[in-house]
């Protein structure tokens, strides 16, 4: 039997990326739960942020952000990220994170993630207390160690971080189950 939660946020597990606005001495950088791939054509991604947030005030000055995939060994860094406002700390000087170059956009990347996006905003749409922010991907970075034989993102490699709602948890991916796109085919439709 199902129980009746009312409206959550509860989709498990959510990335928990670390997104970068501003450039030069004026820098932001923040945790976001809310946060997913929002197309392909354009590539673009899609993150809710609160409208009194530091970060959104630095993305709508330059236009630009960039998404940073982190592994589960910056989860403190991450963590501190999310507690913490930009507008009174430096938090790249108070985590040890490095802004790294970013190639399309003038804000940084984080070079310590392994993933990162580099992202043009394409409109908001206001929801309540948040706005959606909807960035087209511009560029990808990757770091050449995550890379297989086969030219692919090697997600073991990668070690990418995830948050729990609820819980307030975060923790990693587990094994891999089964191949996309292949395993289904073992289904017989009922006649």
């Amino acid at each position: 039997m199902k129980l009746r939660l009312g409206p959550t946020e509860r989709l498990y597990p959510m990335p928990t990326p670390l997104v970068v606005a501003g450039t030069g001495d004026k820098l932001g950088i923040m945790a976001v739960a809310w946060i997913a791939i929002a197309g392909s054509t354009p590539a673009s991604v899609v993150m809710a942020i609160r409208k009194t947030r530091h970060t959104l005030a630095l993305i709508r000055e330059t236009g630009e952000f960039t998404v940073n995939v982190p592994s589960v060994a910056l989860a403190e860094a991450v963590d501190y990220c999310g507690l913490v406002s930009g507008r009174s700390t430096d938090k790249f000087a108070d985590t040890g994170l490095t802004p790294g170059h970013s190639h399309t956009v003038g804000t940084p990347v984080v070079e310590e993630c392994a993933l990162s996006f580099e992202c043009r905003v394409m409109s908001e749409v206001p929801n309540g207390e948040y706005v959606l922010v909807i960035g087209e991907i511009l560029e990808t970075q990757v770091d050449e160690a995550i890379i297989d034989e086969a030219g692919r993102i090697d997600v073991d490699a990668l070690d990418p971080l995830v948050y729990i709602p609820h819980t307030r948890e975060y923790r990693g991916l587990g094994p891999k189950v089964a191949d996309a796109f292949k395993i289904g085919k073992g289904v017989v439709p009922k006649q």
